[in-house]
């Protein structure tokens, strides 16, 4: 087996090139790296482009988001300096301003000095301070969006993300767990039910993958073959996959499930029947290195190759042991899940100290769950869209579902979780 995997340039390659980033034999350089003309401990504002959708931190007290330079701002010997900057920077916005136009969290502070909405594409004017590796933004003093068709493309998705946050807002926790499941943002996600899944396991259900796009290019599929035409089949397919990623924001994970998808449609329109899975893989991480390296030391992607090669890798062997203790779908996703877990711990291990091995069975039983609430909650969407009278009913029927799936959740989170060093 590993003799024929070896064989596989693409394989063989990335394998040489996890082996050079992971194990410091070669320091690879920061591409973009941020740059002052002006010393970096003096810098009191920056002025650029946010580049990515600001995430709330684990601890809640910011949202971090990458900033592209554009100038910088400090303060020497009394006099106000500006000068050029460029590189990319990691900002951490306070809570308090990143929420102030956010359902439920308006803040009266942040409204006495302006507020703003803080999304990818628009120009900002930040005040504050650089602490380590990131700047610490204490005020806004300008927001404008970049002129032409790019521009409002950029403001018609940050108004789009907005509303449909407050549409999720109104279904209270259930909506909270939609709006993290389909754009990405967990600030209305109960922390309660975000440990149930970190702790059982489950932390990449919530994290946008390869399973939500395969569920919008599923959907795509079905309205598309309604028109009898594979070509314009692949269009509304294409069309769907570059919706969702641009509305819900690139992340790792996200990245490595969009450019495995596109290439998986170009296979089948060049009338590639079964293939190889495992060279998709690869390609998309040696693609993936090249287009965004800064995402190699990032724990999603990781994660996510992780345990992508180890369902390629082992399940189909685990599957044949498995069918004799249970049935044909029961061990395929036991077999896949089992697979995933067993290249993903280590990772787990050397990056959070923790790792919990009932995450095998927990996936098999809450996976499914997620994969109907996702598409009823898309069904409750479109229906209270067209008929607003429905809306709260929506409400209920949303409800159920959640509870039961943090009643079953709250169940495997209770399972032990191994500790690094115990």
């Amino acid at each position: 087996m590993a003799i024929k995997l070896l064989e596989k340039p693409f394989f063989t390659a990335s394998l040489i090139c996890v082996f050079i980033f992971y194990s410091n034999v070669v320091r690879l350089p920061q591409r973009n790296r941020a740059h002052f003309l002006i010393p970096e401990e003096a810098v009191t504002g920056i002025k650029g482009e946010i580049i990515s959708s600001p995430a709330k931190t684990q601890n809640g007290k910011y949202y971090a988001c990458n900033f592209y330079l554009n100038a910088a701002e400090a303060k020497i010997n009394g006099t106000k300096v500006q000068s050029r900057a460029d590189g990319l920077l990691s900002v951490l916005i306070p809570t308090a301003i990143a929420e102030v136009y956010f359902p439920g969290k308006l803040y009266s502070a942040a409204n006495k000095k302006g507020a703003f909405l803080y999304e990818s594409g628009a120009l900002y004017h930040f005040s504050g301070s650089i602490k380590g590796s990131a700047f610490i933004l204490k005020s806004c003093s300008e927001c404008t969006w970049k002129k032409g068709l790019f521009g409002k493309i950029d403001f018609f998705r940050a108004l789009c993300r907005l509303q449909f946050k407050r549409l999720m807002y109104a279904w209270g926790s259930a909506g909270g767990l939609l709006l993290a499941l389909l754009c990405g943002s967990r600030e209305y996600l109960d922390p309660t039910v975000y440990s149930f899944f970190r702790t059982s396991g489950l932390s990449h259900i919530i994290a946008l993958s390869g399973m939500h796009l395969s569920m919008f290019s599923s959907i795509a599929l079905f309205f598309g073959s309604r028109f009898g035409r594979k070509k314009l089949t692949f269009i509304i397919r294409i069309i769907a996959l570059i919706l969702f990623v641009w509305f819900a924001g690139f992340s790792p994970s996200l990245l490595r499930a969009f450019i495995c998808s596109m290439l998986l449609l170009f296979a089948a329109v060049a009338g590639v029947k079964n293939p190889d899975m495992l060279l998709i893989l690869c390609f998309s991480f040696l693609l993936q290195c090249i287009i965004s390296p800064s995402d190699l030391q990032n724990a999603g992607f990781m994660l996510s190759y992780g345990a992508l090669s180890g369902i390629l890798i082992t399940s189909r062997y685990l599957t044949k042991i498995i069918m004799k203790v249970f049935p044909p779908y029961f061990s395929t996703s036991i077999s896949a899940s089992c697979g995933a877990q067993i290249f993903t711990a280590p990772i787990s291990l050397g990056l959070f100290g923790t790792f919990s091995p009932i995450g095998v069975i927990a996936t098999v039983f809450v996976s499914p769950l997620i994969t109907i609430y996702i598409y009823s909650g898309l069904i409750l969407i479109i229906l209270s869209l067209i008929i607003p009278g429905i809306y709260s009913y929506s409400a209920i029927f949303l409800s159920i579902e959640y509870n039961f799936i943090k009643g079953i959740v709250a169940v495997f989170s209770r399972f032990p979780v191994l500790s690094f060093g115990e």
